[in-house]
């Protein structure tokens, strides 16, 4: 199997490679990529990648100058990777990753005259099928009798995931400004997420209100009138604008925190756990069986790209599978 590509195009000896630049050792070239790309994107994507580099690959890659690269050496690091993988210390997500983030400062290192040639390791992973597990009929209904009874910001919480597909860290975000009551809907603008404060200090964490993961992120979600009388309800009873409304204070709920109350919820309501991210799974699922058109449904939900949505929902899901199966009839009955 081969694991390294080479761009014709691209290896053309390179002039005035130094010795100093030859003897550079690539980690610090990869730090230099990461560094450069740092205004590009988010803090919680440059967060992410400085974990990665310093877990995964700067452990590696300490001990090669860039006069060192060859195939060899790149093919080691791969299966070294692997490895990891089997041991169930690595998904096949983080691999890409990784592998993404040392292609680029293999490019960044050509294009700035520290490698003679363009290296380039082919992921060679199985494509999995994402899998989308959600709520029963059964199950939501029991949930929503719950936060009807129980009408607090957590319950609330719940209601906007199960029908809004909200993720848990933009629902931690919104405030009362964002809700339109005179349009029915809510505007997603932010996410809040715990992230490491500085990246070099190994512990140090900060809850940080961000821009979304995306720029499709960055979207308008029309509601239910169910959902706007029981977001009203609240409202009515509201003393400041700047307030969330997951806690209803000053500063925004911890997403761990919600987490927490909606472990609580399913436990009262003797249902099975699913993580809080299944809510969302359940309300882009029951879209699906409901027959909504894909690109309606990916808008809301946010994604990047079409086929993020086609593949999770389209094609992976079960109830989705059987709603078009009950289209079937009997011709001889007809």
């Amino acid at each position: 199997m081969i694991l390294l590509l080479y761009d014709s195009v691209k290896i053309k000896e390179k002039k005035g490679i130094t010795m100093e630049q030859k003897q550079t050792v690539f980690t610090e070239i990869i730090f230099q990529w990461l560094s450069s790309n740092n205004t590009q994107i988010t803090y919680s994507t440059f967060v992410k990648y400085e974990q990665l580099i310093r877990n995964h690959i700067k452990p590696y890659f300490d001990h090669f100058t860039c006069s060192d690269l060859n195939a060899q050496v790149l093919e080691k690091f791969y299966y070294s990777l692997r490895g990891h993988s089997n041991m169930s210390q690595l998904s096949e997500s983080n691999i890409r990753t990784i592998l993404m983030i040392v292609n680029h400062s293999f490019e960044y290192a050509y294009n700035h005259q520290m490698l003679r040639e363009s290296f380039h390791i082919k992921p060679c992973l199985p494509k999995s099928k994402p899998i989308v597990r959600v709520f029963s009929a059964e199950e939501q209904s029991k949930l929503e009798k719950y936060v009807y009874c129980h009408k607090d910001s957590y319950s609330l919480a719940v209601l906007l995931a199960l029908y809004s597909g909200i993720r848990i860290g933009e629902l931690c975000a919104l405030k009362w400004k964002d809700i339109d009551f005179d349009n029915d809907s809510v505007k997603i603008t932010k996410t809040v997420q715990r992230l490491k404060s500085d990246p070099a200090v190994e512990g140090k964490t900060e809850l940080m209100v961000s821009s979304p993961k995306s720029r499709s992120s960055h979207r308008i979600i029309p509601l239910p009138k169910f959902v706007m009388e029981y977001l009203y309800e609240f409202y009515t009873l509201l003393n400041n604008k700047e307030f969330f409304l997951i806690g209803g204070k000053a500063l925004p709920c911890e997403p761990r925190t919600l987490q927490y109350a909606y472990k609580r919820i399913l436990k009262k309501c003797e249902i099975r756990y699913l993580n809080f991210h299944c809510l969302r799974h359940t309300f882009a699922t029951r879209c699906v069986t409901i027959g909504w058109d894909v690109k309606t449904l990916s808008e809301i939900l946010g994604h990047s790209d079409i086929k993020i949505t086609m593949d999770y929902y389209f094609h992976s899901s079960f109830e989705y599978k059987k709603s078009q199966m009950n289209k079937l009839f009997l011709l001889s009955q007809n």
